[in-house]
């Protein structure tokens, strides 16, 4: 499991009392209802961003590099776990 990083936001009274709206509805929390939209926002966005990431041309700059002990190409996802683990 990766480490759980603080958020902290404002939102609009009415989108927030929507928000509480779902959660008093569903039986969750304000932070639970909130995890699962952001969730499923990066969720609808990630694979645009995967490519978007991969098809950089900083990939084919550096063509072939030694990481790590092993070699590692821009054809590898490295540098997309490397851009997600920021």
């Amino acid at each position: 499991m990766s480490a759980i990083k603080h958020v902290q936001t404002e939102l609009d009274e009415e989108l927030y009392n929507m928000l509480r709206l779902i959660s008093l509805r569903e039986g969750k929390s304000l932070k639970e209802v909130l995890r699962e939209a952001v969730e499923a926002y990066v969720k609808m966005n990630e694979e645009k961003i995967r490519e978007e990431v991969e098809n950089d041309p900083i990939w084919e700059a550096f063509g072939v590099v030694e990481l790590k002990g092993r070699k590692t190409s821009h054809d590898d996802d490295w540098g997309v776990v490397e851009w997600r683990s920021r």
